[in-house]
């Protein structure tokens, strides 16, 4: 009985693990499904990659333009404004 218990437990493990995996999700080689999974994931990969590269530019430029001095122009000049009031 326990001999025939093991071997229906078994068949009914190795049954499952076959109808638990479609071709296109357990990763059949062969398929172009598969072949088109792969470059929508590299395409997304690259997209957000990008996006991910230029929030990173924009900080490093904002970072690098608070760190330079003002021009002469516009630095803010401590003056007597006392005589424009009336």
């Amino acid at each position: 009985m326990k001999k025939f218990l093991a071997i229906l437990l078994f068949s009914i493990l190795l049954v499952a693990q076959q109808a638990s995996a479609c071709p296109f999700c357990y990763g059949a080689k062969d398929g172009k499904s598969t072949e088109h999974m792969a470059v929508a994931i590299w395409f997304l990969f690259g997209a957000v990659m990008s996006v991910m590269g230029g929030i990173g530019a924009f900080s490093f430029k904002i970072w690098r333009h608070g760190r330079m001095p003002l021009e002469p122009h516009q630095e803010i000049n401590e003056e007597d404004l006392d005589k424009f009031d009336e």
